[in-house]
């Protein structure tokens, strides 16, 4: 039962992660050929959403795999 819920909760950190990661993403496009770049807080989301999806993935995919392993 604990997989389960801990599976839920990383699919949870892993599209939070996503989605922070998207929202950078359209933040910087806007950009045109004469303004500066994107900020340095689009930088921020974008690490941030790699940092969350990739905690996200592997804690979920650690306590997964741990829980099938660890079968009789």
């Amino acid at each position: 039962m604990y997989v389960v819920i801990v599976d839920i909760l990383a699919l949870i950190v892993f599209g939070a992660g996503v989605a922070l990661l998207l929202k950078s993403s359209k933040a910087g496009a806007g950009t045109k050929a004469g303004m500066a770049g994107p900020d340095a807080g689009t930088y921020g989301r974008r690490i941030g959403g790699t940092m969350l999806a990739a905690f996200g993935l592997a804690i979920g995919l650690m306590v997964t795999l741990f829980h099938f392993a660890s079968l009789d």
